[in-house]
């Protein structure tokens, strides 16, 4: 017979292997390595010339809180270490400070005047551009006269011509307008109007997005077609980069891995073609969220806080502060373990063994979710979002757990004949004290346990729905409006994984899977409900999968997760129809 002694040092030695796998587990996808084409040691190094916009979070040109002078300064000094240039978008919004300060870094400046449908606007951005290029002329070494307008219809061909010739008859640098590759070559007339072409390239946000392992060919055939197309001027690449973080598009993944792959082989491409270039951009941009989505604000070479994303010895973790996760899901499931260690202690060793595995999951989910919303909390909306999901999730993962020991005791999920003696006793449809008698039935303790079970049991099934509607809900936005709305597969993954394991576990012992966090609710209209809310998960997340084309592994693992959220929904449908025949 095993002792009280000898069942702790069980707990302790299985909660000690517990955090080693969860360790291992956090550690082997985030573990630095090599990326792109780099030899060992090789890191990305000094760059031509980077996107300068020195907002940080709080600040943005939408809100008009714009970077103080000194701000400015400090963030030329960062970039110094980066690159040997910028390129800015305005002269206005406290910018018309760069080309001064850059002098002192010893930075050049392509200068710009930022066009949009706003007449007087233009004007003050076209005089400041003239005054600046014609008062720093030794910093300021080109300058270019709106960024994109053709592409967002802001202004006709004509119209920007206008512009152009003014700021050309006014200074001396070589003049330029930057847009995307497709619309300098719908414009060719743009051709006689500069001294250079600036055209970006950036496969992630390609009608048609490539893969950063066939980036570079596409780049090279690009600009190969520019260089044909538009000949006798030389070429500036004005924007190419890759983003670290957002939601992948068909077969284009942001992350650090990927982006700084991007890099590097551009970085090679460029100087054995010997290509001009701006990379986008200097620092992360939390502001572009609002336009672009999380994948608009994860362009730097620099973080928000003006870190290196990059490590200078040429090796990459994806999370590098993955260590902090790690132990914060160790410390979740430790929590989980102490709300139930008296019955856990009270289980065989192999089964005790098996409890702790499952809470260390439920804190690795929770603590995935964690790392999600902070890394995308760019917004009030957002931080909201992630406060309801972690509560709703931490619920979960406690209730999931107490079952989860149930089930390791050997209790059966509650049977129909008893769910249906729950319905006949008047089946208690609030958290009214449960030590009091229901009408003239008196119950005993063990009783008193079942129905106490049985509350949990229906606060898990009301949890689960709502995160099946919230999964409906993001399968409908990413059908009808996906572009920039990110797959939030850690705030889905725990009840369905949770659930999976219960399920897995019901069927190893013969007993049903769809007893899983079963309802003792039978009335028609909630079957209707739920009956209507699995078939539209159901096929939504095949539109999500189609609209992406099936490319997008991301899509399809968020599809998958989605999708699975029917099925406890369908198992259910019998169970209750059974349940309402019996009442």
């Amino acid at each position: 017979m095993t002792t009280p002694a000898t069942r702790f040092l069980y707990l302790l030695l299985f909660l000690g292997f517990a955090a080693m796998l969860n360790a291992a587990a956090w550690w082997w996808p985030n573990r630095p390595l090599p990326f792109g084409n780099t030899a060992p040691g090789e890191a990305i190094g000094l760059v031509k010339s980077v996107s300068f916009a020195p907002f940080k979070r709080g600040q943005s040109p939408l809100t008009q809180v714009y970077p103080s002078r000194d701000e400015i300064d400090d963030d030329l000094a960062a970039v110094r270490g980066v690159a040997r240039g910028v390129r800015t978008y305005t002269s206005r919004e406290g910018l018309e400070a760069v080309p001064e300060l850059a002098r002192r870094h010893g930075l050049d400046v392509i200068h710009s005047a930022w066009l949009g449908a706003k007449a007087n606007i233009n004007e003050q951005e076209v005089e400041a551009l003239i005054d600046q290029a014609n008062r720093y002329p030794d910093t300021i070494k080109r300058v270019i006269v709106g960024n994109e307008v053709l592409l967002r219809k802001d202004l006709t061909v004509d119209q920007l011509i206008g512009y152009i010739r003014r700021v050309k008859a006014a200074v001396k640098q070589p003049v330029s307008y930057a847009d995307v590759w497709e619309f300098w070559l719908r414009n060719p007339q743009l051709l006689d109007e500069v001294d250079f072409v600036t055209v970006h390239f950036l496969p992630y946000w390609e009608d048609v997005p490539i893969a950063v392992d066939h980036s570079m060919p596409h780049i090279l055939d690009v600009y190969n077609i520019v260089q044909a197309r538009l000949p006798g001027k030389p070429i500036l690449i004005g924007e190419v980069g890759w983003p670290s973080l957002g939601r992948s598009r068909r077969e284009s993944v942001p992350s650090r891995h990927e982006a700084a792959s991007f890099i590097s082989d551009f970085l090679r491409l460029a100087d054995a073609k010997g290509m001009d270039y701006n990379l986008v951009e200097a620092f992360d941009q939390p502001w572009k969220v609002a336009l672009e989505g999380t994948v608009g604000g994860a362009w730097g070479l620099l973080d928000e806080l003006r870190h290196p994303k990059y490590a200078a010895d040429g090796r990459l973790s994806e999370l590098p502060n993955w260590s902090i996760y790690a132990a914060l899901a160790s410390l979740i499931g430790l929590i989980l373990v102490v709300l139930q260690v008296n019955r856990l202690v009270a289980l065989p060793p192999l089964r005790m063994l098996a409890g702790i595995l499952l809470a260390q999951l439920g804190g690795a989910a929770l603590a995935a979710c964690i790392e999600h919303g902070l890394s995308h909390n760019f917004s009030n909306l957002r931080f909201a979002e992630f406060i309801i999901m972690l509560t709703g999730q931490a619920i979960f993962a406690m209730l999931l757990f107490a079952e989860g020991i149930d089930r390791l005791a050997g209790r059966a999920p509650p049977s129909v004949r008893f769910i249906g003696l729950a319905a006949r006793l008047g089946e208690i449809k609030n958290f009214a004290p449960l030590y009091l008698p229901l009408g003239n039935h008196t119950i005993s303790a063990e009783k008193l346990a079942e129905f106490t079970r049985l509350y949990r049991l229906r606060l898990g099934e009301w949890l689960f729905t709502a995160f099946a509607l919230y999964a409906l809900y993001q399968n409908i936005m990413l059908s009808v409006a996906g572009r920039y709305r990110d797959f939030p597969i850690d705030y889905a993954l725990l009840p369905m994984a949770g659930l999976l394991l219960l399920g897995l576990y019901d069927r190893s012992r013969g007993w049903s899977l769809a007893q899983a966090f079963a309802a003792t609710d039978a009335a028609p209209q909630r079957l209707l409900l739920e009956k209507a809310l699995a078939w539209l998960l159901l096929c939504s997340a095949v539109m999500v999968v189609l609209i992406e084309r099936g490319s997008n592994r991301e899509a399809v693992a968020w599809s998958l997760i989605s999708a699975s959220y029917a099925l406890p929904l369908l198992l259910n449908l019998t169970r209750k129809a059974r349940l309402a025949a019996a009442a």
